[in-house]
Parts: C-alpha cells; structure tokens; sequence
C-alpha cells in the first residue's frame, strides 16, 4: 500500500508542470471573457487520429510521411484562441505578463521569437535533453491572440531536420 501511495505521489508530481501551464492559459483566457470571443478546444485527439489513418499518400508531396511521423509523436494539444472585439484589442502588456509568468512559474524556457509591427510570436519549451516536451506557442496580432499548448515526444533535431528539408527544397540548385 506503501508503495501504491509512493508511486501515486510520483506519477502526480511529473503531471505538476503541464497542468501549472494549462492553469495560467485558462486563467489569462478568463481574462478576456467580457472583452472578446474566446474558446478552448482539444486537439490530441484528431492529431492522433490523422497520423494513425491518413495515408501519406493524401499528401501533395513526399513529406507527408515527415508530417505524419511528427504529428505521431504529439501526445496531447490544446488550442485556446481569444478574438478582440471590435472596439477591443488584446494588450502587448498582457501577452508579455503571461509570457514572463509562464517562464518563472511554469519553468519554461524561451524558444523562439519572432515579432514584426504588432505581430509576434513566442515559443516555449519545458524538455529533458533534446527533446521538446511542453510547449507553449503565442501567437498574437492585433485582434486576435491564438495560445497552443502541447506536450510532444519530437526531438529538436526532428525540427531542424525539417527546416533543413524545407531549405533544400526552396533552393534546389545549392547542396548541402
């Protein structure tokens, strides 16, 4: 019985972080309720599906067998999206204040960054080694906020394998 309450205590503690995510997620969608359209949906579920009954062949190209390997290896996503009215905006502060709480309460860490004007995009990762693990992706304009949380098994070198694939293909004249 010991061991059984041991092992529980375990297995609840490696759950503690995504669920940490998940927490500041809703909460910061909660915010919004009153002031946007907001929804929160889980995709896990279709992803698995997809990757398990898809055939590669329903690609137009040959990096459906890439897309469906990596698609194999999410375990579980969310989608949450929060849509300004019209009068309303979603707040850079706001995004900026989740982003800097997801990073010191939740450990994750800065991934990627790319902003443009009043567009940006943020990554986050929490991961053993080289793999991903939890990942957090903001993606905000103007309008619209679109916050997708995923925990995935894929490999860092899957990614860069991936871009290398698509920089090859853009410039099919250079090797590499």
């Amino acid at each position: 019985m010991k061991r059984c309450i041991i092992l529980s205590a375990f297995l609840l503690m490696g759950a503690i972080p995504a669920l940490c995510q998940q927490k500041y997620l809703k909460s910061f969608q909660r915010e919004y309720y009153d002031k946007a359209t907001t929804f929160r949906m889980g995709l896990g579920f279709l992803i698995k599906l997809g990757a398990n009954v898809i055939p590669a062949s329903a690609f137009d190209d040959e990096d459906g067998v890439i897309i469906k390997r990596m698609f194999r290896k999410v375990n579980s996503m969310k989608l949450y999206v929060i849509s300004a009215d019209d009068s309303e905006t979603i707040s850079s502060k706001d995004v900026h204040r989740l982003r800097q709480t997801l990073i010191s309460k939740s450990g994750l860490e800065p991934l990627l960054e790319v902003r443009d004007k009043d567009n940006s995009v943020y990554m986050l990762n929490k991961g053993k080694g080289d793999e991903l693990g939890n990942v957090v992706m903001l993606i905000k304009d103007e309008k619209e906020l679109v916050m997708l949380h995923f925990h995935t098994s894929m490999l860092m070198s899957d990614i860069q394998g991936l871009i290398d694939k698509a920089i090859a293909s853009n410039n099919p004249g250079t090797s590499n």
